[in-house]
């Protein structure tokens, strides 16, 4: 029941996000804070990774991802979540997002006709 909401609260909200950018309303941070959230929640339960390490981890690379700014995005979790143990864990995360979005091919901008 919960992975299924959290599923479902992944797709509506990456939805709505999508469709806010694409109509230049709303902002880039908090969205993307909340969306790493839920998918570090979901991501929680693998072997070796705690439940706020998970969640630390999905926020930065998230935040990461969409503002292509890794070092803001870890300072911006550390101080939201208050604790430095996991520290190793978002400068992780936020520098493989980082890498990962910057390797992906770009999409082509249309011509003017």
């Amino acid at each position: 029941m919960g992975a299924g909401a959290l599923v479902a609260v992944l797709l509506l909200k990456g939805t709505a996000y999508a469709l806010c950018l694409g109509s230049l309303r709303g902002g880039l941070v908090f969205p993307a804070l909340f969306l790493g959230a839920a998918a570090g929640v979901l991501l929680a339960p693998l072997p070796g990774l705690g439940l706020v390490p998970a969640l630390a981890a999905g926020m930065a690379a998230a935040t990461a991802a969409a503002l292509r700014l890794p070092v803001s995005s870890v300072v911006l979790v550390v101080l939201l979540l208050g604790g430095t143990a996991m520290i190793p864990v978002v400068i992780l995360a936020a520098v493989i997002s980082l890498v990962t979005t910057e390797l992906l091919p770009k999409a082509k901008a249309a011509r003017p006709a």
